[in-house]
């Protein structure tokens, strides 16, 4: 029956979510121009929806991009009835005209010529946003927003003459053109609140280094009162190296060491890497604090944003708010949980260089093989519309406690409810029995704090359960420490699920 529906929207509110885990920090880095929100000594905002960073100035407008510009030189005037088409080859093998001239028995020199074609092009700008000016006989073209460094190399530009036409010019390619570095942020920010739309973003804006130290990371988690959970770092400026990955997890570790616990995931520019095979084995890392995103969109916007400037843009705000998005103790990877694509953006699953998984190179064994080197990357699955992260993996050995980001979260959590916990009883009086021993008392108090937390993420199916032991024959007297035991047992994922099926005579 015909009727009128409504779709109750959710997240309009931004109403806060519970806890804290979900709080995020994004790391970009230029030496160009920055947003009009931001300046060199206000270089980090906290933003709560993607309109908040567009009023920060962080806009898909391409407001900070330098067009390319390339000119058609008429040399013959033609005759009445010539004509010439001037087309564009843009991403993804489009190609766009920008009107056609057709030469008039008036238009008796190239200038004339010139001054129509340029008249051509300017009426069609609303439509395919290329514009013209003309000095003389030649006219120069200026590329639509957005295209950034596509149109500088190839031959993206063509004319197209009517048969028998003796209207002539010469070609001079684009150039010039330099990408949009705001567009970029603004996608992963974009990403990260369709991925969690109740998110809490901590975004910085720093100047390309000398050297990558990432103690940026640092400073944004100084600036949000150690509240950050997970920060994304990307580095488009300089190539990626395993060798940031140490670097970002010795950060984060020093963050932890101050009881300002986070993780990170790592996104840099692969570009330059044709063979994605050749990337370094992260498992002989000891790096479980950071992770590597090396996914990308293939045909849709972050597909366009590869081509147009020319540097990898990965998957890294989708990363970054599903695990915003998720339970400390949960997956990424939960197919029923994250599916990535919202049916255009990661539908088409690509490498960060480009490659589409549809290359004859990218093979099952492939993906197993960047797999166990704790890559992270989209895929997908035979009967299951939409598209899944492959892992949780975290940069160190399978074998190792923090193979997941997940597991890293979970201790993390842990230890920092503890933390909250314990320190009021810093420096405290214990009460000890005659022998020396720790009294019950003591015992029950000690351990309470620490069970406190414990219970909470019990309940919130964090953690399957926990033990917590106070030696009472600790000597505390001579050594001033007291230990707390805590022993976790973990939420379990199911990695891999094995079905046992076959045929029988009978059940």
């Amino acid at each position: 029956m015909n009727n009128i529906i409504f779709n109750l929207g959710q997240g309009g509110l931004g109403r806060p979510l519970p806890g804290e885990d979900y709080i995020s920090g994004l790391i970009f880095y230029t030496n160009g121009r920055l947003p009009s929100g931001f300046s060199s000594s206000a270089r980090i905002k906290n933003v709560l929806s993607v309109a908040d960073a567009e009023a920060l100035g962080i806009t898909a407008d391409y407001s900070d991009e330098t067009k390319a510009t390339g000119t058609f030189l008429v040399t013959t005037a033609g005759t009445n009835g010539d004509t010439v088409e001037l087309k564009v080859l843009e991403p993804f093998g489009v190609t766009v005209s920008l009107g056609v001239y057709t030469n008039t028995a008036s238009a008796t020199t190239a200038a004339l010529v010139a001054t129509a074609i340029g008249a051509v092009i300017n009426a069609g700008t609303n439509t395919h946003g290329y514009t013209a000016s003309v000095n003389s006989a030649t006219v120069t073209i200026t590329a639509r927003a957005g295209l950034g460094i596509f149109l500088n190399s190839g031959t993206p530009l063509s004319a197209v003459y009517s048969s028998g036409a003796t209207l002539a010019g010469t070609i001079t390619q684009f150039s010039g053109g330099v990408a949009s570095k705001f567009a970029v942020w603004h996608y992963h920010i974009s990403e990260y609140f369709r991925l969690q739309p109740q998110g809490n973003l901590y975004v910085g804006i720093f100047a390309v280094p000398g050297s990558y130290t990432f103690t940026e990371i640092t400073t944004v988690q100084s600036y949000a009162n150690g509240k950050i959970r997970q920060i994304g770092i990307f580095k488009d400026s300089a190539a990626f190296a395993s060798g940031d990955i140490t670097a970002i997890h010795n950060v984060c570790a020093a963050n932890v060491a101050a009881h300002k616990e986070l993780v990170a995931l790592y996104g840099a520019d692969l570009s330059g890497t044709s063979d994605i095979s050749t990337l370094a084995d992260l498992s002989q890392l000891t790096a479980n604090l950071c992770s590597a995103v090396i996914g990308q969109d293939g045909a849709n916007l972050g597909a366009f944003l590869f081509y147009t400037t020319g540097k990898s843009v990965t998957v890294l705000g989708a990363a970054l708010g599903a695990v915003a998005k998720a339970n400390v103790a949960n997956s990424i990877a939960w197919v029923d949980k994250f599916n990535i694509s919202n049916g255009s953006e990661d539908d088409v699953l690509a490498f960060a260089n480009g490659v589409l998984f549809t290359h004859s190179s990218v093979t099952d064994s492939l993906l197993t093989a960047l797999q166990n080197k704790r890559y992270i990357f989209l895929r997908k699955f035979v009967g299951k519309a939409g598209s899944y992260f492959n892992e949780e993996c975290a940069s160190i050995a399978l074998t190792s406690d923090y193979a997941y980001i997940s597991s890293n979260r979970t201790i993390q959590k842990a230890t920092r409810g503890i933390y909250a916990n314990v320190i009021g009883a810093l420096n405290s009086p214990i009460q000890l029995n005659s022998d020396g021993t720790l009294s019950d008392e003591a015992v029950a108090y000690f351990s309470g704090l620490a069970q406190s937390p414990l219970d909470g993420m019990v309940r919130n199916s964090e953690l399957s359960g926990y033990a917590v032991n106070v030696n009472t024959a600790q000597n505390v007297l001579q050594t001033g420490i007291l230990t707390i035991n805590v022993t976790l047992v973990p939420i379990g994922t199911a990695r891999n699920i094995v079905v046992n099926i076959g045929f029988n005579v009978k059940i």
